[in-house]
C-alpha cells in the first residue's frame, strides 16, 4: 500500500458516490503504517485499500488516513466498533470521508479573500537597485 492522499471520492459502477465506503481515520499514533489501518479494519469487512498520509518533505506521517471498504454496511460497521477507541495512548476519530475542498482562501478579519502568490526571485526589480542591495519592495514587505 502506499501513502497517498484522497483528493476527490470516485463514482462507483452502481452509480452512488464511492465516499460511503471511505472512511477518514483521524489521532492515529504517528508510526503506524497503512498495514497497520488494514490489519484494525479487517474484521469489519473487506478493505480495498488503505493509505497513511504522510508529509511530503519529511516523510513522517501526519496522524491520519484512509480506509476504504467494499461496501457501505461494513463501513458504517466499523465506524460504530472503532470510533472512540483507545489506541497508544490516542482515542481514534473514525467517520465517513469528505471530499477534498480546495482551501486557496485565506480568512482575514472574517472575510475571505484569495492568498496572494508570493514569489522570490533574485531579479526582484522592486526589491533591488542597480547596486544589488535590498531595500524592500514597494508594498513594504522587508
Amino acid at each position: 500500500m502506499t501513502n497517498d492522499t484522497a483528493t476527490t471520492a470516485p463514482i462507483a459502477s452502481d452509480g452512488q458516490n464511492a465516499t460511503l465506503t471511505k472512511l477518514y481515520i483521524g489521532s492515529m499514533p504517528y508510526d503506524w503504517t497503512a498495514e497497520n489501518l488494514e490489519e484494525m479494519f479487517k474484521p469489519y469487512g473487506r478493505v480495498t485499500s488503505a493509505a497513511v498520509v504522510a508529509d511530503q518533505s519529511t516523510k513522517r506521517s501526519k496522524g491520519f488516513g484512509f480506509v476504504e471498504f467494499e461496501t457501505a454496511a461494513e463501513a458504517q460497521k466499523a465506524i460504530g466498533e472503532v470510533n472512540g477507541r483507545a489506541i497508544e495512548g490516542r482515542s481514534l476519530l473514525v467517520r465517513e470521508a469528505r471530499p477534498h475542498v480546495d482551501r486557496s482562501m485565506e480568512r482575514s478579519n472574517g472575510v475571505r479573500r484569495e492568498r496572494l502568490a508570493i514569489t522570490n526571485s533574485i531579479d526582484n526589480v522592486e526589491s533591488t537597485d542597480t547596486s544589488g542591495r535590498s531595500y524592500g519592495n514597494r508594498r513594504g514587505w522587508w
